[in-house]
């Protein structure tokens, strides 16, 4: 359970340093590619950064009160979300350096 809120906080921190730090001129936040590099939607910046936080809370929510999980793999989910927030906040990041120049 402590390295679940471990990566809880460490979302949660990706999140605040994202909203501040990067593309704060803009006032949406890309949330999907195509294949070939364009940006299909995006959504308001704070829902675009906390979106997998939140989505993480909930799933974790349904995997600990289903008794067939192992708590390792509530672990596990956080490990994947956290991933997945990183990587997120690399690509909008790689493409507002791109979209500036």
């Amino acid at each position: 359970m402590t390295l679940l809120a471990s990566e809880f906080v460490l979302m949660v921190a990706g999140v605040v340093y994202a909203y501040c730090r990067i593309a704060p001129d803009n006032g949406s936040i890309p949330m999907q590619w195509s294949l070939s590099g364009n940006v299909n939607w995006s959504a308001p910046r704070l829902l675009a950064f906390a979106f997998v936080p939140i989505l993480s809370f909930a799933v974790v929510l349904l995997l600990a009160s289903s008794a067939i999980f192992a708590p390792s793999a509530l672990s596990l989910a956080g490990g994947i979300f956290l991933a997945c927030q990183l990587l997120h906040v690399l690509l909008v990041d790689r493409s507002s350096k791109t979209k500036r120049g």
